[in-house]
């Protein structure tokens, strides 16, 4: 017998397929909500390219799934320059925006930024959301543009400014993620790990993507139109820790071997600030949303998605 579902809640959830996206999807449809994906591969429940698709053929789905929330999860970024960044978030959220007005119904938008959009902060000062802009790079840059056009827009939107994020199907371009799979090929290889990566000086604000994923729900639903609210676990986290948790976790002997990176573009997104905190005050009054798992938790599922994904 098919679920029923309250008709107000019909949510569209661009780039459903990629790793936040997928877990949004998942954290949808545990809450009740009609969840449709919308991307690239045939994995999704509509295939559409959003870079390449006019405004019209977005609003086709929005308007066929009848949606009340669409989700911008969409964009890529990993190995691109700041050129390719810039059209892949804001000249897709530009059309998102367009298509949400073609749409016959103007669904609630969430759009996922990210904390780099604001500037580098001292240590112990936690990130609220009148910290200074000044993004560092081109990922935070672009972002923000984003983040300018959603704001500037006659929209019903909810921007949050998300920190790094870790669970099962964490990109392997990610610090973790790359982590995570040269231990999976020490297993493969029944043989000891050699890591080598940027020096861990670090110390983030890093939040499960099952818990970001509720925080999306909680937006698409909260009064709280015209805002920017950041989520994250208010705990800085030592890098040099959590990758060393993650070996624990995997049981795979392991030497980690420090290296500057040879040139900028070695350098990942989320590498810039070298202390981040992020104060989750405003995510926990607007939205009633607040991170209940644990970083071990996290690192544990996603140890055991790689082990799952390698047996099939």
């Amino acid at each position: 017998m098919r679920a029923h579902h309250d008709p107000e809640k019909r949510v569209v959830v661009l780039g459903g397929t990629g790793f936040v996206g997928r877990h949004v999807h998942a954290a949808f449809a545990a809450a009740g909500w009609e969840a449709l994906t919308v991307g690239r591969t045939a994995a999704a429940d509509v295939a559409l390219d959003l870079t390449a698709a006019p405004p019209r053929a977005l609003a086709a789905a929005l308007d066929r799934h009848r949606a009340t929330a669409v989700v911008n999860a969409a964009g890529d970024y990993w190995g691109l320059g700041e050129e390719r960044m810039r059209h892949s978030f804001v000249t897709v959220t530009e059309r998102v925006l367009a298509a949400a007005d073609l749409a016959a119904r103007r669904p609630r938008l969430v759009q996922l930024g990210t904390v780099l959009e604001y500037g580098p902060l001292p240590e112990g000062r936690p990130l609220t959301e009148d910290a200074p802009i000044d993004p560092v790079g081109g990922y935070g840059r672009t972002k923000y543009a984003a983040t300018r056009a959603v704001l500037d827009a006659d929209a019903d939107a909810v921007v949050l400014r998300v920190t790094n994020s870790v669970g099962p199907g964490a990109h392997p371009s990610s610090l973790l993620g790359k982590v995570g799979h040269a231990l999976l090929d020490a297993v493969r290889r029944g043989r000891s790990a050699t890591l080598e990566l940027a020096p861990l000086r670090a110390v983030r604000d890093y939040l499960d993507v099952r818990d970001l994923a509720e925080a999306v729900v909680a937006a698409a639903g909260a009064d709280a139109s015209g805002r920017v609210v950041n989520i994250g676990t208010g705990r800085a986290v030592p890098i040099r820790r959590l990758v060393g948790d993650l070996i624990e976790v995997s049981g795979v002997r392991a030497e980690i071997v420090e290296r500057e990176p040879a040139s900028a573009a070695q350098v990942s997104p989320g590498a810039i600030a070298e202390w981040l905190q992020v104060d989750p005050a405003t995510a926990r009054r607007v939205l009633g949303w607040t991170a209940r798992r644990t970083l071990r938790d996290a690192l544990d599922d996603f140890w055991k998605d790689l082990l799952d994904g390698a047996r099939r």
